[in-house]
């Protein structure tokens, strides 16, 4: 007997002598057209609940996004069916070439057995034609069946799904408005509805896989619609996306009113504008910068435009030099509020993760966390508080993050101070600096009634403390820190003469412990002078600067608390500061600016007991009301003085 395969499930079974059998299975076949169907019916039924998620999402949209919303809706309203029609027909014609396929092996099995009656036929008038004694055989009818094979059907399942307009084509003039809440809602109903179908989609792909290959008899002329489903689910997803980033932009503009739709575009887009391209040019000075934003046409009547902007566009306005500080006041709280709540969601995701560093990915999240926090009540300020409005002047993207914080107004201040921290500062801690960068303000605001700021600059990578820190980590010794956190220092100088370079305040550094070694780097730089430059505890200054007189400062004023024992200021057993002299005895940076030959003007920090002032007791700013910058303190006292040009009241 022959072996046979069985037409449905093409195994082998025994039977007639039919040998060979095409390559079809028609379980496949079967699973790809319900895959498709299901599939169709999906899309097609889906259609009122996307209907029901555009219009929720047009409610309130109005103006020339609102039109590119609608248009890309009628895209996909016209789109989705026609891919239903196309797997509709992709299931009719699979259904054909399973019939097909067995009128083919019907054909073949038929003329397989039909060879075996003719063979046998032959044989038996072979047999008679030699036989005297053998009757010749019956004659039968048996009709042969058909040689020709049933040609194999062609599968073709073509479709292309259209890119939909999102941005230009008559956006980028006038303006648009929406409710960020409605459109939100648009986009989580289309994700919804599209997780569905990308699951329809993947069932229908793996189904296709199998058909093409246990099914080679079929031809394939094309299946397009794959690719075009794809594209279909892609711009569905990036109409959700882009849903989202509308929302946002309007959110971050206020949630209510008109946004131009030049911000909008650069929100929906996702990328820089034009316009604003060339202020990030890395070889731009401060300066050019600030001539190119002032033809930009920014002003605080059109600020919910400058808040819609991408966060990416916003984090590099926020740290431009030359920019107004209203405008990057206001794009460092829309990036702090964005990035603290993706820190925030990542130490959640973390807490519930097992980790395998010894707890050091969680710990940089943890920071990441604590110093944004840190940074936003550092730029948080009372409307009409007399004790300065704060802003937020700059964030970097480290982690943890720089920033800056003015107390008072530094587009409008008539007396600036930067006041630059000492080793073991970060934003981890930012509160406290702050607080301390606000009792100078306070202490200015007694000598001066001109409208002040003081800059909580936090701006660079300060040397850890390594008692405290536990790492070993000699930096503080060297200028490995300082140089670089003395640049950024300079060009937060130079960007303030850029930005109010026609109104020019009195301006003045303040540095404490390392924040001198580095700001006296940052005030030898080309391009950069102050008014004064004033330390206290410093760490030394360092040795290519060999006086006074080589700092870009008008005058240059240092104090020095009584120099102290670690060990007995530890046993209280000695008060002053602890750590100034002992890091310049074996530093890079040696130079004592209290030194008389140094040439600052040397003043008083231990305390005016006819003044009634406090002395300084340790090496810190802030240590129970005897820091460098306590209250009452004859330190700050004369930093005060210093800073608002009353120098001659200074003590010594």
């Amino acid at each position: 007997m022959g072996r046979v395969k069985s037409a449905r499930s093409g195994r082998v079974r025994r039977g007639e002598d039919f040998v060979g059998d095409i390559q079809y299975d028609e379980a496949s076949a079967d699973a790809l057209v319900r895959a498709a169907s299901a599939a169709a019916d999906y899309l097609r039924a889906q259609g009122g609940e996307r209907r029901a998620a555009v219009e929720k999402g047009t409610d309130d949209f109005d103006g020339a996004y609102a039109r590119r919303f609608e248009d890309s809706a009628r895209i996909e309203a016209a789109d989705r069916p026609k891919l239903a029609s196309v797997l509709d027909d992709l299931a009719k014609q699979v259904r054909c070439a399973t019939a097909a396929a067995r009128r083919e092996r019907e054909r073949a099995k038929d003329l397989a057995a039909w060879q075996i009656r003719q063979d046998e036929r032959d044989r038996e008038t072979a047999a008679s034609s030699t036989s005297l004694y053998t009757p010749p055989p019956v004659t039968v009818f048996d009709m042969k069946p058909s040689e020709t094979p049933v040609p194999p059907p062609t599968v073709s399942a073509a479709f292309s799904a259209r890119g939909r307009p999102r941005t230009g084509s008559g956006t980028s003039g006038g303006k648009s408005s929406a409710d960020p809440d409605h459109l939100r809602s648009f986009a989580k109903d289309y994700r919804a509805l599209d997780r569905t179908t990308a699951a329809k989609q993947s069932t229908l792909l793996n189904t296709w896989h199998a058909f093409t290959g246990s099914c080679g008899w079929v031809r394939i002329s094309s299946a397009t619609i794959f690719g075009g489903f794809d594209r279909l689910l892609e711009e569905n997803r990036e109409d959700a996306a882009w849903a989202d980033r509308v929302a946002d932009a309007f959110a971050r503009a206020g949630g209510d009113g008109a946004v131009s739709n030049a911000a909008i575009d650069a929100a929906a887009a996702f990328k820089i504008p034009t316009a604003l391209q060339k202020l990030f040019d890395p070889d731009l000075s401060a300066t050019q910068v600030a001539a190119l934003w002032a033809k930009l046409g920014y002003s605080k009547a059109n600020i919910g435009d400058l808040k819609a902007l991408p966060i990416a566009v916003l984090s590099g306005i926020g740290n431009l030099e030359g920019v107004p500080y209203w405008v990057r006041d206001t794009a460092n709280r829309k990036v702090l509020r964005t990035r603290l709540n993706e820190a925030e969601t990542r130490l959640r995701e973390l807490d519930s993760a097992i980790t395998y560093d010894n707890g050091k990915t969680w710990a940089i999240a943890s920071d990441q966390v604590k110093a944004l926090k840190q940074i936003r009540k550092s730029a948080f300020s009372h409307p009409g508080d007399l004790r300065g409005e704060r802003f937020l002047i700059s964030l970097s993207k480290d982690q943890p993050p720089m920033a800056a914080v003015s107390i008072g107004n530094l587009d409008e201040a008539e007396n600036v101070t930067w006041a630059v921290p000492g080793m073991g500062s970060q934003t981890t801690r930012m509160l406290d600096w702050t607080g301390a960068a606000q009792n100078i303000y306070d202490e200015q605001a007694i000598r001066d009634k001109r409208e002040h700021a003081v800059i909580s600059w936090m701006g660079y990578k300060a040397p850890p403390q390594p008692v405290l820190s536990g790492t070993v980590d000699p930096g503080v010794l060297l200028n490995g820190y300082a140089k670089p956190g003395g640049h950024k220092l300079a060009d937060s100088i130079r960007g303030l003469s850029a930005a109010r370079a026609e109104e020019m305040p009195m301006t003045n550094v303040f540095a404490h412990s390392y924040g001198s070694t580095a700001a006296a780097f940052g005030l030898t730089e080309k391009g950069v002078h102050v008014n004064t430059f004033a330390t206290a505890g410093s760490a030394g200054i360092p040795n290519s600067i060999p006086n006074a007189g080589s700092i870009h400062a008008d005058h240059m004023y240092s104090g020095q608390a009584r120099e102290v024992s670690v060990i007995g200021h530890l046993l209280n057993l000695q008060e002053g500061d602890q750590w100034a002299a002992k890091g310049r005895y074996i530093s890079s940076h040696d130079q004592d600016p209290t030194d008389s030959d140094f040439g600052a003007t040397v003043f008083g920090t231990d305390g005016d007991a006819a003044l009634h002032l406090k002395a300084v007791q340790d090496h810190e700013v802030l240590s129970h009301g005897h820091g460098y910058l306590d209250l009452n303190t004859e330190s700050l006292t004369n930093i005060g003085l210093a800073t608002t040009g009353r120098a001659s009241e200074m003590t010594h």
